[in-house]
């Protein structure tokens, strides 16, 4: 069955080649319009009843959402396009007005289209009037030869002389954007940023409970110093990586995708909150108050995040910033992330940034050691 057409009625007051050239052209680049009475057929497809359509009947029909927009085209229409001048075609039309529709949109083209063939044809008037070696018969010659660029120009027009070449990615594929952009972006960047704000507090806890004596009484149990420092850091990362993993998991129902590589994608988190636990244990050397630990804790994680581009990626600033951004390990796992979720990348791929992220941790671990004090 034919698919149903919208109506659209037409008052050509004009009746010149230009504006049948246009109607013409309407009608040739939207088929889904049914221009009346023009496409009227023997089933009264416009339902016109065997009445003459007037405007004041076309505006009753408009009304009436028999038909879906009338276009009038005023007399001298063809005469003030032919001689350059501002032309207007009048729309009216029943729909959304806050909206623009398809038919206005195919209107606007047809117009733009039939102006495009006149200006081809006043610019080769112009050229024939310039080269003496153009010569006509008689005016008849002349307006044949201007009519005819006009109809190439209108069949070049129809020719969609503009092209657009596109690929479609076949469901193994991946895509692969210059940069990093919505949820895809945020969830991993504020995901690490939390999990500093999640670590690095730790450092007040431990100056609390060294004032607090508990640390000096848990030194002087059946365990080792290390084997209580080894668990206080456990719990300390295992709370870290309980965030991450509670972060990237809503970013998953909200779309987020991190890659087909599950090792690999563990891999970074397990390293990126190793380092986090050994930059708190290293500050937990270096600070003498809660107040200040809570302070400058807090600073450095709301430092470390944009610096590594957890709040943009680093794709959209200068390469000397990128390159002092690479400062925060926040910034490594950024490149890890990046690297699973936009190239399909895997173990051998984030390598590079694990390295950088465990030499990271096995500097500030060594010097955090070594300044720790029970007392």
């Amino acid at each position: 069955a034919e698919r149903p057409r919208d109506r659209v009625d037409v008052i050509d007051l004009d009746n010149s080649i230009i504006s049948t050239a246009f109607l013409q052209t309407l009608a040739a680049d939207t088929p889904a319009l049914r221009l009346c009475p023009l496409d009227n057929d023997d089933s009264d497809a416009c339902a016109l009843e065997s009445a003459p359509l007037t405007e004041a009947r076309a505006d009753e029909r408009l009304r009436g959402s028999v038909t879906r927009a009338l276009i009038v085209i005023p007399a001298g229409f063809g005469e003030q396009v032919s001689a350059g001048q501002p032309a207007t075609l009048i729309y009216r039309s029943n729909e959304n007005i806050t909206t623009t529709s398809y038919i206005q949109e195919a209107v606007n083209g047809a117009a733009i289209r039939v102006g495009g063939a006149i200006i081809a044809m006043q610019t080769a008037d112009r050229i024939a009037a310039d080269l003496p070696i153009l010569q006509f018969r008689d005016d008849a010659d002349r307006a044949a030869f201007l009519e005819g660029v006009r109809t190439r120009a209108e069949a070049f027009w129809r020719t969609d002389p503009i092209s657009i070449n596109y690929t479609m990615l076949s469901a193994d594929e991946t895509p692969r954007p210059a940069t990093a952009a919505g949820f895809s972006q945020s969830v991993p960047g504020i995901a690490s940023m939390y999990v500093l704000i999640t670590v690095l507090p730790a450092a007040a806890s431990f100056i609390r409970e060294r004032k607090q004596w508990t640390m000096q009484r848990m030194a002087v149990m059946p365990i080792s110093r290390r084997q209580i420092l080894g668990g206080k850091l456990l719990a300390r990362f295992i709370l870290g990586l309980f965030q991450y993993t509670l972060l990237f998991g809503f970013g998953y129902l909200l779309g987020v995708r991190y890659g087909g590589n599950v090792l690999a994608l563990a891999l970074v988190m397990i390293t990126f909150v190793l380092c986090a636990t050994a930059l708190m244990i290293m500050l937990t050397g270096f600070l003498k108050t809660e107040q200040q630990a809570a302070g400058i804790t807090l600073f450095i994680s709301l430092t470390l995040a944009p610096l590594g581009g957890a709040w943009w990626p680093l794709d959209i600033v200068p390469e000397w910033m990128r390159i002092i951004g690479h400062i925060s390990p926040i910034a490594w796992a950024m490149d890890a992330y990046r690297s699973l979720m936009y190239f399909g990348g895997g173990v051998a791929e984030v390598m590079p940034s694990l390295i950088v992220l465990l030499a990271m941790t096995g500097v500030l671990f060594t010097i955090g050691v070594l300044r720790f004090r029970f007392d």
